[in-house]
């Protein structure tokens, strides 16, 4: 072995350290690659030996054709037997270091699978619980919107009869404080503005002694001679109120009241029918993804359970909160899908408010309604036979709207709502 490696070593070039090819000698007697002597002789001033350092002048290179052989020889064989040895120990290190790396891959990549499970599972977790947090919030909007809404109404309530109690009060005071003044000697009563007569100068065609003796044969008895003076002042009044209160109270006795519930089936995505389908509103999101034929999809319709070929049923609704509504009858056949014609002609009868305005919805164009306070209760009246509807503000019990004659022909009508964001519509019993 220790032969062997001697062998190797001396038919190594000490230029290139490889086998000799074409090895030539020198005087010198040192052997190299022709190649490597020439390339080594090309850039040097002076021809000297790489090992010995001898200088040749002539520089004659003689072809040592047997070491050529030797060289050539072991070139085939490859490596010496005696280096079998750590070639076999530095594979095995190598083996090692893959196979640690392999494991290394495959600790690292069932970890990172792990992992992804675990955020899978918790995606799944977190998913429903802010839909469920999200519809919370939603309902507690809802909620407290509808709390305004009636503080709201309850205001606007005290509001009215704080009104027409004061005016009764003032039209009281303001009538006895001109019969006093016609009273005092030399006081000529006080004209309106325009040259308009007062109240008091116009009620001198009325018996002056009468009301005189009575007021100064008690004076401190003002209160009981106010009611006189009151229904004097206010008696035309009265009269105009109470005729067409009871002309509107003979025309509602002419219909029936029923109780209306909401048909969900019909509803529109994204509405939210309450549990007892006697309230509506519009939820952030839809509620069912079935896609039915009888169901309203774009816009947010909702129909009433019960339907009417017959007679004249009436029903009560009342806006919850929102200021984006519409309430009325349809024909059984008007138009789910789409945009609907929101008018007699695409066989809808209603009123309602949209940005501000409160409308009839007619043809060709909606109707302004000039009330003085949109209604947040309303009664929608409906005559079948005389192809008539009406609507009615139950807390003034005024008439808002009718529509002009229409012929069903025979098809049924039902209770139709629009819902716009935010809004709430409950069916009154």
């Amino acid at each position: 072995m220790a032969a062997a490696k001697e062998l190797e070593e001396e038919v190594i070039c000490s230029i290139c350290l490889d086998f000799f090819c074409s090895p030539v000698m020198l005087d010198c007697g040192h052997n190299f690659c022709q190649d490597c002597i020439s390339s080594y002789w090309a850039g040097a001033a002076a021809r000297s030996c790489p090992q010995c350092r001898d200088s040749f002048a002539g520089g004659v290179l003689r072809p040592n054709r047997p070491l050529g052989n030797i060289a050539e020889g072991l070139r085939r064989l490859g490596p010496t037997w005696g280096d079998e040895e750590p070639i076999q120990s530095e594979l095995e290190r190598l083996r090692r270091e893959k196979g640690q790396l392999e494991k290394q891959e495959r600790r690292e990549r069932w970890m990172c699978q792990d992992c992804l499970e675990k955020v899978k599972v918790e995606r799944r977790k977190i998913v429903p619980e802010f839909k469920q947090l999200r519809q919370y919030l939603e309902e507690q909007e809802c909620l407290l919107l509808a709390r305004l809404g009636e503080l709201e109404q309850q205001i606007a309530t005290r509001l009215k009869d704080n009104a027409a109690k004061f005016s009764k009060r003032l039209i009281y005071l303001d009538g006895l404080i001109k019969e006093k003044e016609r009273q005092l000697p030399g006081l000529q009563p006080p004209q309106d503005a325009g040259g308009v007569p007062s109240r008091c100068e116009r009620a001198k065609s009325q018996p002056k002694e009468g009301v005189s003796h009575e007021l100064k044969k008690e004076p401190g008895s003002c209160s009981e001679n106010a009611p006189a003076l009151e229904g004097m002042t206010k008696k035309p009044q009265d009269s105009l109120t109470s005729d067409a209160g009871e002309a509107v109270k003979e025309l509602q006795e002419m219909y029936t009241k029923v109780n209306i519930t909401l048909d969900p089936d019909t509803a529109q995505p994204r509405l939210i029918v309450s549990e007892d389908h006697r309230s509506v509103m519009q939820g952030a999101t839809k509620q069912s993804q079935l896609n039915k034929p009888e169901q309203f999809d774009p816009w947010p319709c909702v129909l009433g359970c019960e339907g009417f070929t017959s007679g004249r049923p009436c029903w009560e609704v009342e806006v919850g909160y929102g200021s984006c509504w519409a309430m009325g009858v349809a024909l059984e056949s008007v138009m789910r899908k789409g945009p609907p014609d929101m008018s007699p002609e695409g066989g809808i009868w209603a009123v309602g408010q949209y940005k501000g305005n409160f409308l009839a919805l007619t043809s060709p164009s909606p109707t302004p309604i000039l009330h003085s306070v949109v209604p947040r209760r309303l009664r929608i009246c409906l005559d079948y036979a005389g192809g008539q509807v009406m609507f009615v503000d139950v807390d003034s019990e005024a008439v808002i709207f009718t529509f002009p004659r229409a012929v069903f022909a025979g098809e049924r009508i039902y209770p139709w709502f629009w819902v716009g964001h935010k809004t709430q519509l409950k069916m009154c019993l």
